[in-house]
């Protein structure tokens, strides 16, 4: 008999590495859901480790406690092995300085997704969009360990860049961005997304639709309260 959490004895605990910019101790929007996905497939048994960023969201500001600019471990009360890697944060997150925040990253994470990657040689590796300019990483080191691949998107961010102003579509930067993430989708085993008309938007990228999976995000009811007056 086994406890919830805890696989049988004789059966090879699955292996599953998390990579994604924003986590716990961030309590908004795509950290707060990576952070639930990652603890609940400990619960459930799986070795977990995650590779992110120290958490700066939504304040734009490294938070108190987390500005010493080197690696930080720890594991949670699920038993997920956490790596948090110093980036650079940038006071106004526009243009040349948001990319380079984003690199930073990257650049960090890379010696932490290689020891992973060789001492727990994962069964599948997954990758939170936004960022997506790790990917071409991930994909290198998921080949070097013979893991699976798993691109799950929160938000277009090259569409978003352009929305926003940060990109012009038609500019050459534009249309390498373009390009980038049409060739990095192409690549993983998997790529999900949120709903159905950004599960559309992977295939019209050219994601094959064997490949595309729907993962919604969940939400806490009980935390849903009714609002007096329009709402």
């Amino acid at each position: 008999m086994t406890t919830r959490g805890t696989p049988p004895e004789d059966a090879k605990a699955m292996r599953l590495l998390v990579l994604g910019i924003n986590y716990a101790p961030e309590f908004i929007a795509t950290g707060l859901y990576t952070t639930g996905f990652a603890e609940y497939m400990a619960q459930e048994g799986v070795e977990t480790h995650v590779v992110t960023a120290r958490p700066y969201y939504p304040a734009w500001r490294t938070f108190d406690g987390w500005k010493r600019p080197w690696w930080k471990t720890r594991t949670s009360e699920n038993g997920t092995r956490i790596v948090h890697c110093p980036i650079y944060v940038p006071a106004v997150p526009k243009g040349a300085r948001r990319m380079l925040h984003y690199i930073s990253f990257a650049l960090t994470a890379l010696p932490v997704l290689l020891w992973k990657a060789l001492t727990r040689r994962p069964d599948v590796m997954v990758l939170i969009a936004p960022s997506l300019l790790p990917a071409p990483l991930l994909l290198a080191v998921a080949k070097l360990s013979g893991s699976k691949t798993w691109l799950h998107v929160q938000d277009f961010e090259v569409e978003a860049a352009f929305a926003t102003g940060l990109l012009q579509k038609h500019s050459r930067g534009g249309r390498f961005a373009l390009n980038f993430e049409r060739w990095v989708m192409a690549r993983f085993d998997r790529v999900s997304s949120i709903s159905q008309p950004m599960l559309a938007k992977l295939r019209a990228k050219g994601v094959r639709k064997e490949r595309v999976v729907e993962f919604r995000n969940w939400a806490d009811l009980e935390r849903v309260q009714p609002l007096t007056g329009p709402s």
